[in-house]
């Protein structure tokens, strides 16, 4: 069943990323095909087909699993050159000692260390190198001005750290199976596994730099930390925690440009994490984008019991997919996540060096985000199944798709929410553009108290809910107002005033685009918004066409009615 869901998950990723870029040309009907499906902790949401002409989406790369990377250890006999720089060598110890490149191949069983100046620039360059040491890390970098850590094209590389689980803080032993305390690049075109089970797999006290090489890093607690900030620009990167965390940064100070250190980015390459807690934690912000390669990346995250990988004694209490405490922007790409907590998360109110508070914002401007949040049957309050089944019940509260402190901005992409407690919900959500299909267990959409008064405003793109048609649950619910003045919204929910399809503590006003209430609704108008009748609310398939663009969907249940409000050309069946 795991891997049937994400190969589900990937053509999913596929379909979208190919198809939903033809809007805004007048000369091309567009046609959006979606399925509400019942389940039996609610309803589900697939999106099946966009067969938008025009344009076409920017490569993407592939998604990658933990079968796709490995590496054979070596025995043939160590090696470490160099033709610029100096080296000691004790026992089974290695020493550099300066500047220079340096070339490891064979099977060493024993230890790397980098104790060069602190404005050396030392590069590791791994041509077929097995490490293996059960006493300190095997790569350890105590003092450099940087360091490059090189997979040659053509080679397989495998570090291996065997001490036993950490269980005390020791200053004197590296943290992770390569530790170091200067900037860090990993990079290369050649293959490099790493297995770490004392403590974290890649753990640099500064900034962490991951580049085009093909790298599957295992670890008992975090699989990559970078301190300061963690950046993948390309490559291909599995990264497997069994107690941790996928990717980790900590440090919320100020570098000597003035910006917070603890940013995670992801500009580039198939990055897919199995994680005990987090799939990423960022101290301050996450962001996925294009770089200068022109790939868009892909991120495939497991968290929890999701991961085959996580330990049944694990201890973690958050088991997120992103989780930053600042902001968290997707502009490109796609991430996929599985989680039994919120799929993407961001905190308000940590205060930061710089005088900051965290801002617990999420930004979409692209990409495509698609998530699922396991909600089992009968669970209410955000409980989520934990590990072990029943017996091993585990409650975590909220359990969201998305969550946001504060603000939520949607304002392009494709975002997929196919299953959770509640769908999208923060303070302040801003709905501007993309599409956006949630289907939930409580709330699809929830304006939540927090920082301000609660608010939902749509100004455009397309936002579809699915939540049971019966039960305690509204499609969409602010605990303040919801404004539409563009955009379209089809909202589902049961046939009452206490649960509805669209609920708000305060007013509902549409004055501008299109609202389909699938079930009950109050509703103020303004504007040049009126009434159509249409009946799109019985179990099965329909469509609605507005402004000369069809949506096609299935639902998988009956609701109670069909409100239609529209300033625009509306027909459907």
């Amino acid at each position: 069943m795991k891997n049937i869901k994400r190969i589900a998950a990937m053509l999913l990723v596929c379909i979208l990323m190919t198809g939903l870029l033809g809007c805004g040309k007048d000369e091309v009907t567009e046609t959006v095909t979606v399925t509400a499906v019942s389940t039996a902790a609610g309803t589900s949401v697939k999106m099946e087909t966009n067969a938008a002409s025009g344009n076409t989406a920017a490569q993407t790369a592939e998604a990658v699993t933990d079968q796709d990377i490995t590496a054979s250890e070596t025995t043939e006999s160590f090696s470490l050159t160099s033709e610029d720089g100096a080296f000691t060598n004790e026992g089974n110890v290695y020493t550099i000692t300066s500047a220079g490149t340096y070339v490891l191949s064979g099977l060493l069983t024993g230890q790397v260390v980098v104790d060069a100046g602190e404005e050396d620039e030392v590069v590791l360059e791994l041509s077929g190198v097995t490490i293996t040491y059960g006493e300190d890390s095997p790569i350890k970098i105590v003092s450099a001005g940087s360091v490059d850590i090189s997979a040659k094209k053509d080679t397989e590389n495998v570090i291996n750290d065997t001490r036993s689980a950490k269980t005390a803080d020791d200053d004197s032993r590296g943290e992770g199976a390569v530790y170091a305390t200067c900037d860090l690049k990993i990079k290369g075109s050649g293959t490099l596994v790493i297995n770490a089970s004392y403590n974290n797999g890649i753990h640099t006290t500064k900034d962490l730099t991951i580049r085009k090489l093909a790298l599957k890093c295992t670890a008992y607690n975090n699989a990559v930390k970078g301190n300061d900030s963690v950046t993948i620009e390309s490559g291909t990167v599995v990264l497997i925690s069994s107690n941790g965390n996928g990717i980790k940064t900590e440090n919320t100070d100020v570098n000597k440009n003035g910006e917070t250190r603890g940013d995670v980015t992801v500009s580039g390459g198939s990055v897919t994490i199995y994680a005990a807690g987090d799939g990423i934690q960022a101290a301050h912000n996450f962001e996925l984008m294009t770089g200068e390669d022109g790939v868009a990346p892909a991120v495939v995250i497991y968290t929890g019991s999701y991961s085959e990988y996580t330990a049944s004694d694990a201890s973690t209490t958050s088991y997120k997919g992103v989780k930053v405490r600042n902001e968290l922007n997707i502009l490109d790409g796609s991430i996929t996540v599985e989680s039994y907590d919120d799929g993407l998360h961001a905190d308000y109110g940590t205060s930061f060096e710089d005088g900051t508070v965290g801002q617990g914002t999420v930004n979409i401007s692209g990409g495509t985000v698609t998530l699922t949040v396991y909600s089992p049957e009968g669970k209410t309050m955000g409980g989520m199944m934990g590990r072990g089944g029943w017996g091993g019940q585990q409650t975590v509260s909220g359990a969201d798709g998305i969550h946001a402190d504060y603000m939520l901005n949607i304002s392009g992409g494709t975002v997929v929410i196919d299953s959770a407690y509640e769908g999208l919900e923060a303070n302040v959500i801003n709905i501007s553009g993309g599409m956006t299909y949630a289907s939930a267990n409580d709330d699809g959409v929830n304006a939540c108290k927090g920082v301000t008064t609660p608010q939902i405003n749509v100004t455009g793109g397309y936002l579809d809910v699915t939540v049971a048609a019966n039960g305690d649950v509204d499609g969409i619910d602010s605990n303040g107002n919801y404004t539409q003045t563009g955009g379209v919204v089809i909202t589902r929910g049961p046939a009452s005033d206490m649960a509805a399809a669209i609920d708000a503590d305060g007013q509902v006003a549409v004055t501008g685009g299109t609202l389909i209430i699938l079930g009950y609704g109050r509703v103020s108008t303004g504007g040049s918004v009126r009434s159509v009748s249409l009946s799109l609310h019985s179990a099965g398939s329909h469509t609605v066409t507005v402004n000369g663009t069809s949506y096609t969907f299935t639902n998988g249940s009956s609701y109670g009615r069909t409100i239609c409000l529209s300033d625009g050309t509306v027909s459907g069946s």
